[in-house]
C-alpha cells in the first residue's frame, strides 16, 4: 500500500504549494489534472506558452493588457472547462493594477496595443480635424476655380464684381 504525503505537492517545480491557491494556480492544477503540457495548451488556444505560464504564475507584467489578456483568460478557461467570466471577474483587480504599472516603468511610450491617454487622443484629434478642414477648403477653392460652384456663394471680399 502506498502512502500519500500529508502536505500538498506542487505541480510546478520550484513553486511552493501556497502559490497554487490563487486563480493562476487553480488554472495550472486544472491543466495538469488533464495531463496537458504548456505547449499542448498553447497550440490549442493560439497563445504563447510563456504567456500561459505567466498567467498561471500571475506575473502580470509579463502578460498582455486589455482585450488580449481577457481573450487569453477566456480561451484558457473554456479549454479547461472553467467559467471564463468568473475567472475574469476574480482577476480584474490584478489586471487593473498591472496596466498602470507598465506605463510607469520608465518607458516614454505606452506598450503596443495600449489605449492612448486623454492628452494623446486630444492632440491627435485636433491634428486630424485641421487636416480635414484644409482638404475641404482646398476642394471648395478648386470648385470655385473650375466654375463648378456658383460665384454668389463666394464671400464678398473674394468676388471681382466691384471692379
Amino acid at each position: 500500500m502506498t502512502e500519500t504525503p500529508a502536505t500538498p505537492v506542487s505541480s510546478h517545480p520550484g513553486l511552493d504549494p501556497a502559490s497554487e491557491r490563487g486563480v493562476g494556480g487553480a488554472l495550472r492544477a486544472l491543466r495538469v489534472s488533464k495531463g496537458w503540457s504548456l505547449d499542448e495548451v498553447a497550440g490549442r488556444i493560439k497563445f504563447a506558452p510563456r504567456q500561459i505560464e505567466a498567467l498561471e504564475d500571475e506575473r502580470w507584467s509579463d502578460l498582455p493588457t486589455g482585450i488580449s489578456l481577457r481573450g487569453l483568460i477566456r480561451s484558457y478557461a473554456r479549454l479547461l472547462g472553467a467559467d471564463p467570466e468568473a475567472i475574469i471577474a476574480s482577476l480584474e483587480p490584478h489586471m487593473r493594477a498591472a496596466a498602470p504599472a507598465r506605463l510607469t516603468q520608465g518607458s516614454l511610450h505606452a506598450p503596443r496595443g495600449a489605449m492612448p491617454t486623454e492628452e494623446e487622443r486630444s492632440s491627435s484629434s485636433w491634428g486630424w480635424l485641421i487636416v480635414i478642414l484644409l482638404v475641404l477648403a482646398a476642394a471648395v477653392a478648386y470648385g470655385f476655380w473650375q466654375g463648378w460652384l456658383p460665384t454668389h456663394w463666394m464671400p464678398g471680399w473674394l468676388t471681382r464684381s466691384g471692379q
